[in-house]
């Protein structure tokens, strides 16, 4: 449950995003990336900046990808990949992803 708590955002990193695009990027992720072709269009896109808000918005399957291929535990993998989901759509325990969520308080 720890390295679930520590690692569900590694996915960020694929971005290159410091603070100040994070913030651009979901602020965008609410306003204009809504659907997942955005999120693929944005992703593919040709410009840098593009690209990584596409990444950044993206962050929780690729950090879960990124964890399996690392030989991560399940928990860890499945809250990667679920913690931005509603909780009807989680597959962990409710209440160890409950306690994962409220942890992350975002």
């Amino acid at each position: 449950m720890l390295a679930a708590a520590l690692l569900h955002d590694c996915g960020k990193l694929t971005s290159g995003l410091r603070t100040p695009g994070r913030v651009i990027a979901t602020v965008l992720a609410i306003t204009v990336i809504k659907t997942e072709s955005d999120v693929s269009r944005w992703s593919s896109s040709r410009s840098t900046w593009k690209r990584s808000v596409g990444l950044y918005r993206r962050h929780p399957d690729i950090g879960a990808e990124m964890l399996a291929d690392s030989d991560s535990d399940f928990l860890t993998v499945a809250w990667t990949k679920e913690h931005h989901l509603p909780a009807t759509a989680w597959t962990l325990e409710p209440a160890i992803a409950r306690a994962l969520h409220e942890a992350d308080d975002d």
